[in-house]
């Protein structure tokens, strides 16, 4: 048996409106850090700015869907998305995430007890065997095996509960505060979270190539025995650039999935939570993805103002900021149109169709920071000249 230490390293990920970059130590309301290798978009500070609605895609009335940029972790359409409610076998992406920080690579685990007599979906598993991580990763997040979680929560931390302490840990570390699974398998009512914090752990599982490698999969063959390991989420091979995630189902949380798809270096992710049937997720979700990749798009908005003041340049520069807004919206930044070299400028508005619905932090360079006021009437006279003639946006439609 296999056991090992769980990595700690995981950067916060988080989902939210839109945001500005927060200083190191405040509290994350909305995106954070994108986890190592995850290609996320630097994060912003929340601006009020929803894209769309559950009307949009028909969601009925005790479901919990969500729609979220992955670079960005933007939330494009949310309904009740914040209800912490039983999530089924996606809590097993949790699993995944304390097994790829604990066992390498190349580990092979040995197959106990702890499978015998174990509820719902089996992969079949048998004491005495001995399986790779990989093998098993794979079956636990195809097949949805549940005795899979088990045997794996063993070979990390010896027992089940003690396995959970690894599940509190990684959510810990993706900013999921005050959450403890009950199981690694998602059959028992405390395997809950939010839409919106399965999306945390939908970011960060894609963001894990071990996990990303798998659940794209539409089906895979183990090494350890002549098996087939068929996807249970629908949408991988029928969905234009699905590439994950997790479906799940129990009585009491209905039935879940975390899907995800990618077009043109963009990736969308899709909560549902609570559906009545199979179809009804696929269709939510389908739905949803369909919404955020037809009827919105991501803009990189950013600008600097550079002066030329008695004293030397000074330039005021915001940090680069990806919004996804509906199609046809029109992003701005709304620089002052009188700039003087002497100004403390802190923040400027940032305008969708003319509605500011939010600021941006600016930073100003140069030689020095003049107090107020300071400044003589002939270089406020030039300042404001080269405000005029500088003045630079560099707004950009992105895929």
């Amino acid at each position: 048996m296999t056991s090992g230490r769980i990595g700690r390293s995981r950067r916060v990920l988080s989902v939210g409106f839109v945001t500005v970059l927060l200083p190191l130590g405040s509290p994350v309301s909305a995106l954070a850090q994108a986890a190592p290798g995850a290609g996320a978009e630097a994060p912003v500070a929340a601006l009020d700015l929803p894209v769309g609605d559950a009307s949009i895609v028909r969601a009925g009335s005790g479901l919990s869907v969500l729609l979220v940029e992955g670079s960005t972790g933007q939330i494009l359409i949310a309904q009740d998305a914040d209800r912490i409610r039983p999530i089924a076998s996606t809590i097993k992406l949790v699993t995944a995430l304390a097994v790829v920080d604990a066992l390498p690579r190349r580990t092979l685990v040995d197959i106990g007890d702890e499978v015998v007599g174990v509820d719902g979906a089996q992969f079949g598993l048998r004491p005495g065997e001995q399986w790779s991580v990989e093998d098993l990763l794979a079956a636990l997040l195809l097949r949805s095996g549940n005795e899979v979680a088990i045997a794996l929560a063993v070979a990390v931390a010896g027992s089940e509960e003690a396995f959970i302490d690894r599940m509190v840990a990684v959510l810990e570390d993706l900013g999921i505060e005050g959450i403890r699974p009950a199981s690694s398998t998602g059959l028992r009512l405390g395997d809950a979270l939010s839409a919106q914090q399965l999306a945390v752990v939908a970011r960060a599982s894609l963001a894990e190539p071990r996990i990303a490698s798998i659940v794209g999969l539409r089906s895979a063959t183990s090494s350890g025995r002549d098996a087939d390991l068929g996807n249970r989420n629908l949408l991988i091979g029928s969905y234009d650039g699905a590439n994950g995630i997790k479906t799940g189902f129990t009585e009491a949380a209905g039935y879940t999935l975390a899907a995800s798809a990618r077009r043109d270096g963009r990736e969308l992710i899709a909560i549902v939570l609570g559906a009545s049937t199979e179809q009804e997720r696929v269709a939510l979700a389908t739905r949803l993805l369909d919404h955020g990749f037809q009827r919105t798009r991501r803009h990189r908005l950013g600008g600097e103002i550079e002066l030329r003041t008695g004293s030397g340049r000074v330039l005021f520069t915001t940090p680069d900021l990806v919004v996804t807004t509906p199609l046809d919206a029109t992003v701005r930044l709304a620089w002052p149109s009188q700039l003087r070299g002497g100004d403390l400028l802190d923040a400027v508005p940032a305008e969708v169709d003319r509605r500011t619905v939010g600021s941006i932090p600016v930073v100003r360079v140069d030689a020095r920071r003049p107090s107020p006021g300071t400044a003589s009437l002939g270089q406020g006279l030039a300042d404001g000249a080269y405000t005029a003639l500088r003045a630079a946006s560099l707004t950009g439609l992105l895929g």
